[in-house]
């Protein structure tokens, strides 16, 4: 389903709108009264609005709503009429909808950082709610308190449980008021480190606080503005010829010869140390609506991610050093420059996200890994022999005396990614 479908839907006149699983470009509008019901689908966009809403009587239901790159002037939803709301979660600025316009676009990611394996630790930090709301998540090793949130500026204890040494806690949080909001939390159990209590690790932003207080008012003289553009004419004169956009997931290459790899090979890339490479996974084509997922594990002589700020994935989108970055686009960035001393591995994964009954990489066709410079692909994996698996190792790059190379690996695993976690020394909660 491409976009433009997307909006023909919207258009369609049907009183309840059902929008197909998948990852979708918008802007999207509705000018009329429905409800939108999503089933695993999130409406996104970097350069525009993402969700407007013209018309009254209009309800948005089970919807992930996205900004990639949130502006003053660019909104996840801006509505021109009250609407109703039920299970939409979004990230970015809202305009259009009450005291929601008056929370700030937060840093999603909740580093507690290391803290003493074997007894229980306590972080708290910060989080302006514009109304009450509760507090929820399905995470077994921490728990939150308060759960009921007032509005104002609330202050939130995350408090690990018992765990040994090495493991490694991921998961979210989940703030619902009359939108839903998600924070990643995550965070290391080790033997040697420091007993953490009521350690303050976020606070929010006072004067973007007061800066907002007024944004309803503010936001109802942007929303005028706002409005459904006209199509070209040769676009209402062939609307139904759209061409299909490239997945969010892929990067635009330049044309040039890409060297096509085998399993198991190894070859030296030196010769591109010089400047970031781009790791992107992508595929001909999905016989089911499976979201894929990049992971970048920095492996240290022994084999094993000595910290959690060397595993990057959606939750921790860069290391310290600034060697691995989890690009907007899902590929992952890596500039060979800036790997620590310690490191001598970089190993480059995929995994389907909550894989359901039969969800595996036979429902991928031609998966592939591919490495660019410069939006130029250099180098292409195809691991078109694996079918049963969750999770599969497309490549290595790794330190070979002085230089680099790079191994396309091709080992999949059937029951996911938290087996291989703990090959990489991580036990995940």
């Amino acid at each position: 389903m491409i976009d433009n479908n997307i909006q023909q839907l919207i258009d369609s006149g049907s009183s309840v709108v059902k929008l197909p699983a998948g990852e979708f470009r918008g802007p999207f509008y509705a000018d009329r009264p429905c409800t939108i019901e999503g089933n695993g689908t999130t409406l996104w966009n970097s350069d525009n609005n993402v969700f407007v809403i013209d018309s009254p009587d209009v309800k948005l239901k089970d919807l992930r709503i996205e900004m990639i790159d949130p502006a003053e002037d660019r909104f996840s939803v801006c509505s021109h009429y009250p609407f109703e709301a039920e299970n939409v979660e979004i990230i970015g600025l809202t305009a259009g909808a009450g005291d929601e316009d008056t929370v700030p676009d937060v840093q999603k990611q909740i580093k507690l950082g290391s803290f003493r394996a074997e007894t229980e630790n306590t972080f708290v930090f910060e989080i302006y709610s514009p109304g009450d709301a509760t507090v929820e998540t399905e995470m077994k090793d921490i728990s939150v308190f308060p759960v009921s949130l007032k509005k104002g500026i609330n202050r939130i204890t995350v408090k690990t449980a018992v765990l040994p040494s090495g493991t490694f806690i991921y998961g979210d949080i989940l703030i619902k008021s009359f939108f839903t909001r998600r924070f990643y939390i995550q965070g290391m159990a080790s033997e040697n480190a420091e007993i953490v209590a009521d350690k303050l690790i976020y606070q929010v932003d006072n004067e973007e606080i007061d800066r907002l207080k007024d944004a309803p008012k503010k936001n109802a003289d942007t929303v005028k503005n706002i409005k459904r553009p006209s199509p070209p004419p040769q676009e209402r004169a062939s609307s139904g010829n759209a061409q299909r956009e490239t997945p969010r997931n892929t990067p635009q290459a330049k044309p040039m010869t890409t060297h096509a790899l085998s399993r198991g090979e190894r070859i030296s890339i030196d010769e591109y140390s010089g400047d970031p490479l781009r790791i992107y996974m992508s595929y001909r084509a999905l016989f089911k609506e499976i979201d894929i997922d990049p992971y970048a594990f920095m492996l240290d002589a022994n084999g094993v991610t000595s910290c959690d700020d060397d595993f990057v994935f959606f939750g921790n989108r860069e290391t310290m050093s600034g060697a691995i970055t989890f690009m907007d686009d899902g590929s992952i960035e890596l500039d060979l420059r800036k790997v620590p001393e310690h490191i001598k591995k970089i190993s480059f994964v995929y995994s389907i996200y909550q894989p359901g009954p039969g969800d595996n990489f036979s429902k991928v066709m031609e998966p592939y890994a591919a490495v660019l410079q410069q939006g130029r692909e250099l180098f292409r994996y195809t691991a078109s022999e694996l079918f049963a698996e969750t999770t599969i190792i497309f490549m290595e790059i790794y330190k070979h005396n002085s230089g680099w190379k790079l191994n396309t690996v091709g080992q999949g695993y059937r029951d996911g990614l938290k087996r291989l976690c703990a090959s990489y020394g991580l036990i995940v909660s």
